[in-house]
């Protein structure tokens, strides 16, 4: 019997393996730069399971999570089952024939790595506490050297790691599928960014009143990502550099496009130099138009993910038409709704000039806030599929 679910666009059912060649072949003609619509992709992770109390009926929290890897695996599982039946875009529906999964502590592992306390609140996401503010506790911080890439919290995903693979092992299913691709933390959410986490944002402060200080301080911090991720890529077996490397660095939005250039611009360069063969991506949530010239024609970005603060059509124009740019409806909207609203912004950007050179994806800006309403992205990509079409 053929798998099948709810149709988002009929009151009928739908096959999932006619959606999945479809999405395939859609994917395909992107990179061909010819697809015949918009593609729908929505950012969203574990979260979405442990923060809903209707699916969470056990009440797991994230603080259960980071202590023992079955409860993350069973959060990851329920998720992904969650997801690929109920919330509908440009991905694979219906149970896999393997789960791909990942050591995944959300995005406090570089900071909590570097030494930050992990902070665990009962209705959020987990955080970190900052313990960098003095120029004093900087320099000692430094004078320690490089953390041991597998000491600290990472000590702990080596050992998440290794129990998920000895779960692969033992032959472990979740609905009648095993265990897949189990990836780790081998990427970055920036050096800036992690420099902010661990600083409270007073980095801000000593880039006004001591730029070289704070510069040899950024130093350290990216030479101590580039390598932990070089550990954890030769662990699990990845070379580098390679094809489709991608990262982030959200907090560059608080920088001016000079301050960028001078302080955080050799950084990103460094990493993609190490991981990246081509042109990289990256994820930057915010305002951060003022930087696109320059992560255009120094960075030389193939792909941009974007939060709703920026516009898109400003952003196509600066990128040119050979960028892939995914965004950017508001996650309020989508969270709250209605559906009028939701129709009314969705038609907007993908009717902008965001589309042109076909190298556009639809998603939220950024990442689906807990809680919203499964309905409601269906319904976006429901608009996206009718009207999105290329001619």
């Amino acid at each position: 019997m053929k798998k099948s679910a709810k149709d988002p666009q009929s009151k009928g059912n739908v096959d999932f393996e006619e959606h999945n060649a479809e999405v395939a072949k859609l994917w395909k003609d992107l990179e061909d730069g010819k697809p015949s619509r918009i593609p729908v992709q929505w950012s969203m992770s574990y979260k979405m399971f442990v923060l809903n109390q209707s699916l969470n009926v056990s009440g797991i929290t994230f603080k259960e999570c980071f202590e023992n890897p079955d409860v993350m695996l069973r959060a990851e599982l329920e998720f992904e089952h969650w997801r690929r039946h109920n919330v509908w875009c440009d991905w694979e529906m219906g149970t896999p024939k393997k789960w791909d999964i990942s050591v995944h502590f959300q995005n406090v592992y570089e900071s909590a790595w570097l030494g930050a306390p992990i902070l665990f609140t009962e209705k959020n996401v987990p955080d970190v506490k900052p313990f960098l503010k003095t120029k004093e506790e900087m320099k000692n911080f430094v004078a320690q050297g490089i953390p041991d890439p597998f000491g600290g919290l990472m000590a702990k995903a080596k050992r998440f790691y290794e129990h998920f693979v000895e779960k692969r092992s033992e032959g472990f299913t979740f609905k009648g599928a095993p265990l897949g691709n189990i990836g780790t933390p081998t990427g970055t959410d920036g050096p800036f960014t992690i420099a902010v986490n661990i600083t409270g944002g007073e980095i801000l402060r000593h880039l006004y009143k001591d730029p070289e200080f704070t510069q040899d301080f950024l130093w350290f911090v990216t030479d101590a990502l580039i390598e932990r991720m070089k550990a954890w890529h030769k662990f699990i077996g990845i070379s580098f550099p390679y094809k489709g490397f991608g990262f982030a660095d959200d907090c560059i939005q608080l920088l001016s496009p000079k301050a960028y250039a001078r302080f955080v611009l050799p950084l990103h360069k460094k990493i993609v130099e190490t991981f990246c063969i081509g042109r990289p991506g990256i994820h930057l949530c915010g305002a951060v138009e003022q930087h696109l010239e320059t992560l255009r024609d120094e960075l030389h970005i193939r792909w941009l993910d974007t939060g709703f603060p920026l516009n898109l059509e400003k952003a196509r124009e600066i990128l040119g038409e050979d960028v892939i740019i995914r965004g950017n409806l508001h996650i309020a909207t989508l969270y709250e709704g209605p559906k009028q609203k939701i129709k009314q912004e969705t038609l907007k950007i993908i009717r902008s000039k965001v589309t042109l050179g076909k190298k556009f994806v639809f998603g939220e800006g950024n990442n689906v806030a807990p809680n919203t309403p499964a309905e409601n992205l269906n319904y976006a990509y429901k608009i996206v599929k009718q009207y999105g079409k290329y001619e």
